[in-house]
């Protein structure tokens, strides 16, 4: 992939351990995106949202406190921004358990990435929802 194609995508970054977070962000650059904010829980992204960051993507932890990812994601898809409510959303979740998934289907998701995740998963993914595959 050209570092060049992702120039453009804003990603904001959602998950509570500091090395995952630290890893995937690096994989993020390493594929061309720049443009990655961070946050370490639901609570944390949604004051990152609510201060003007308005991401393309949105790559989100399930499991994280005090806020997790389910209750993140019912908050943003009740919001009253329509930009908002629209970002595409990737779980990353630990848990190959198919109601997990099922559940967050359900509350809007894009799609969902198993931990640990490759750079060439994350690319995929990356490039799927520019093309609005997701």
């Amino acid at each position: 992939m050209n570092p060049n194609d992702l120039c453009d995508i804003r990603i904001l970054l959602i998950e509570d351990e500091k090395f995952i977070r630290s890893t995937i962000r690096r994989m993020l650059r390493s594929i061309g995106a720049p443009d990655i904010c961070e946050a370490g829980d639901g609570t944390e992204a949604l004051r990152v949202l609510g201060e003007g960051f308005i991401p393309d993507l949105i790559f989100c932890d399930v499991q994280m406190a005090p806020m997790d990812g389910a209750a993140f994601l019912q908050v943003i898809r009740a919001s009253s921004d329509p930009l908002v409510a629209k970002i595409k959303v990737i779980m990353l979740t630990a848990a190959a358990d198919v109601n997990v998934v099922r559940a967050f289907n359900g509350l809007g998701i894009s799609s969902y990435l198993l931990k640990p995740v490759s750079q060439k998963q994350l690319a995929e993914h990356v490039n799927a929802a520019r093309a609005g595959a997701l």
